[in-house]
């Protein structure tokens, strides 16, 4: 557990109105702070592993003396465990430290691991691609020290996406998105994605122009018009040369090892569940033994409903930062889970696993899909409480619960 102090300070930070006291005299040059929303929310009780027990990011409407309308702000803060914050490398730039509560505070766009955010917050970034400056740019996403998506509009409504890193891993996501462009030019039924521009490596950046279609989520309720096209497009995903995904291979040992680690993390959060988690570990665990062999394929790594839309019947595919070697049944499993209802979606016989089989039989294991199913929602257990989630503790019981089933039912099957 955490000791008692810091315990205090995380909660303090996840109180909105206790931050905004805090907030106060920091963001006096702005204006009165009215309200403070935490955005998002990173919490740890790993001392080993993370010197951060909670990242969290404030959106913070402040006025300003006038009595103009209120205008948001954007904090970013960092929890540290004794002895870090003169290491941290924000220490040495634009963050300010809040000693009561042992965080290092930093407002938007000052980010020590992007320095090239501001440049690229310029309208006139867009002016290599449109000969113009944009009227607008915002940030969609935000990882603070790690990556950033802005979007760039001008007036007729049109719009250009730059993804930046505070690595070179965009080099590798652009050739991903060029292979998947070229495949769609040749294939009227394989997936689209939005059309890669360039890669600057100057500012790490990947520069996309927008996609079209709407989100995926839309059409869940409507019909099955998706599911053929759905299954295709992350059977396609599975045909990627193994090049582009790079050297990173997520095995059955490498879920067995991070199988154990969301237990600690269960436990250190829940003690009074850990004769559940370790009933769950341990079936995990003796399925992995019986589990059919399989060839690495390409895998998505981070696959859910809101990383596709529908476009005339042909599926949208985003996001490719986390491209990986591994079993295919794990891509299907991480987009089961995250369903909408997805209690009512454990079934292996649901139409879009259906669907799935017949566009990739030989890549197709019901076995391995239960026990990559009971992975996940593992997964889903310990992330309930990393990320905050409403009612996170008995989200972490329903969680643990399906997943303890799975794995059972993936050692039956296996036994047969």
């Amino acid at each position: 557990m955490l000791n008692l102090d810091l315990d205090r300070s995380v909660e303090t930070c996840l109180d909105p109105e206790q931050m905004r006291a805090h907030l106060q005299p920091l963001l006096a040059p702005h204006g009165t702070v009215e309200a403070v929303r935490i955005a998002k929310a990173h919490r740890s009780a790993s001392r080993r592993r993370d010197p951060h027990p909670l990242l969290a990011l404030y959106e913070v409407e402040v006025r300003d003396a006038g009595g103009a309308a209120p205008r948001t702000l954007r904090c970013y803060g960092k929890v540290c465990r004794a002895g870090v914050e003169a290491a941290a490398p924000l220490a040495a730039g634009n963050a300010t430290p809040l000693p009561a509560l042992a965080m290092l505070l930093w407002a938007w766009p000052d980010d020590a691991g992007l320095p090239q955010l501001p440049r690229l917050l310029d309208p006139e970034a867009a002016r290599p691609f449109w000969g113009e400056a944009a009227r607008a740019v915002e940030a969609v996403r935000y990882e603070p020290e790690r990556r950033a998506t802005l979007r760039y509009t001008r007036a007729r409504g049109d719009a250009l996406y730059a993804k930046t890193f505070s690595d070179e891993s965009g080099a590798a996501i652009h050739r991903r998105f060029d292979w998947f462009w070229a495949r769609a030019q040749e294939d009227a039924g394989a997936p689209l994605v939005a059309r890669p521009l360039r890669y600057s490596a100057g500012d790490r950046t990947l520069w996309q122009d927008a996609a079209t279609g709407t989100p995926l989520r839309d059409w869940l309720h409507r019909g099955d018009a998706w599911l053929q096209p759905l299954a295709r497009a992350i059977a396609t995903v599975h045909e990627v040369p193994s090049e582009l995904a790079g050297a990173r291979r997520h095995d059955t040992a490498h879920w067995l090892v991070e199988a154990h680690r969301r237990r600690q993390k269960i436990v250190r959060a829940l003690p009074a569940l850990a004769r559940r988690a370790d009933g769950t570990v341990a079936a995990i665990e003796q399925a992995a033994s019986q589990l059919p062999a399989h060839a690495p394929v390409t895998l998505h790594g981070d696959f859910h409903v809101d990383q596709a839309w529908f476009d005339g019947g042909r599926i949208v595919l985003f996001d490719f930062d986390e491209f990986v070697l591994g079993d295919p049944m794990q891509d299907l499993a991480a987009f089961l889970v995250r369903l909408p209802e997805e209690a009512d979606a454990q079934s292996l016989g649901t139409p879009w696993i259906r669907a799935y089989a017949q566009h990739a039989p030989r890549l197709f294991c019901p076995i391995r899909l239960a026990w990559h199913l009971a992975v996940q929602q593992l997964l889903r257990a310990s992330r309930a409480f990393v990320f905050q989630v409403p009612d996170w503790r008995a989200e972490v019981e329903r969680r643990l619960a399906y997943a303890e089933a799975l794995a059972l039912q993936a050692q039956v099957e296996g036994a047969r």
